[in-house]
């Protein structure tokens, strides 16, 4: 049973991780489903598969995402307790500050595993998914996405001419269908009342799907023709791409990129360590960086950590381009990021310490007879 000063301050900072957390995952996440929705509206992803990236989106980010929330809500709630003197209170009763570290490390070490397993595990597996869903995306409309409606339209070098009389808007389905095909020296018609474009998984042919019509069949100059209905009926419209596309870093398993030579793929799995590290940094920093004086507001410090893990979020992108055009050894990499953050928090704790100390002796002068 942890002591009554322990849940007290991990149910305030809690509280606000949460609603922290909450506002960003809300400005983010709106910011890519705007970025989904117009790719919506040109055709390159259709309304199938919107909500399923937006999903994807959302644990994408999430990751990332909580270091600064878990950063933002301990500074909020020190600030309060400092400008509410609950911290005095504290310190008169022997709490100290390291005391107050150790509260706050009970609650960093879980968010740290939580967010090492959404950035090492499940990052490459919601990256891998969001590649093969545009991939397919683009896949299945390749053929059938340059297709007007009201023309005649020739695919398949020629051997493929149809008219559709309307298309919907994310090019999926068709209706009312006239197409000549010809193979084998054999010219062939078929009539349907709507069809769709089918990728055949195995092999990545392009096949039209046809449903309720009739088929024609015979060659040019002889009168003995085939005719026949059908319920649904496939026509070969393409060979498709049978080659599978190298996945992207960020899409790979993270045990395979730590095992790998090439500087991008080390780059990206550093990548992914930093940010669960960063929960450990910020923690360290953050209790001193948060001491004020009573009644002196908790927005200052809000600022300074905004500013803070602006720099962060700066260098962590300079690092990874400075390790892949090879400005820093491989040995480096991205991980004087941390220690470089920790110096420039220890000379602002330094310097607020002094300030610190200079106002309460100020003021203890300013109370003597």
């Amino acid at each position: 049973m942890l002591p009554i000063i322990d849940r007290y301050i991990l149910r305030e900072a809690s509280k606000s991780f949460l609603a922290i957390l909450t506002v960003l995952m809300l400005i983010v996440v709106s910011q890519s489903y705007i970025s989904i929705l117009e790719d919506a509206a040109s055709g390159i992803i259709s309304n199938e598969v919107l909500m399923r990236l937006l999903g994807l989106e959302v644990l994408q980010v999430l990751g990332p995402v909580a270091p600064p929330t878990f950063f933002f809500s301990i500074l909020y709630t020190l600030g309060r307790m400092y400008r509410d003197s609950e911290m005095t209170a504290l310190a008169a009763g022997g709490v100290g500050t390291f005391r107050v570290f150790r509260s706050f490390l009970l609650m960093a070490l879980p968010v740290t595993a939580l967010v090492a397993w959404l950035t090492i595990s499940l990052l490459p597996w919601v990256n891998q998914n969001k590649e093969e869903t545009i991939q397919s995306q683009q896949d299945e409309s390749a053929e059938l996405g340059t297709a007007v409606a009201g023309r005649f339209n020739e695919f398949s070098q020629g051997d493929l001419l149809f008219y559709v009389e309307s298309i919907s808007d994310d090019k999926s389905r068709m209706r009312n269908i006239f197409i000549q095909n010809r193979k084998h020296g054999k010219l062939g018609l078929v009539t349907a009342a709507e069809g769709y474009q089918y990728v055949d998984k195995e092999t990545g042919g392009l096949y039209l799907v046809l449903n309720d019509g009739y088929r024609y069949e015979g060659s040019p100059g002889n009168s003995a023709y085939t005719v026949g209905d059908y319920e649904k009926y496939a026509i070969r419209i393409g060979e498709g791409k049978k080659a599978v596309k190298a996945l992207p870093p960020k899409a790979l398993p993270s045990g395979y990129l730590m095992r790998s030579e090439k500087i991008s793929e080390l780059s990206e799995f550093q990548y992914r360590l930093i940010f669960p590290t960063a929960i450990i940094v910020f923690t360290i920093l953050c209790v001193p960086l948060s001491k004020s004086l009573p009644r002196e507001g908790i927005y200052g410090s809000l600022m300074l950590a905004i500013l803070f893990y602006f720099i962060f979020l700066n260098l962590q992108a300079v690092s990874g381009n400075w390790m892949v055009a090879g400005i820093t050894p491989v040995w480096l990499g991205r991980w004087w990021v941390h220690p470089f953050m920790l110096t420039l928090g220890g000379l602002v704790i330094l310097y607020k310490s002094h300030r610190f100390t200079a106002a309460m002796a100020s003021r203890f002068r300013g109370k003597r007879p």
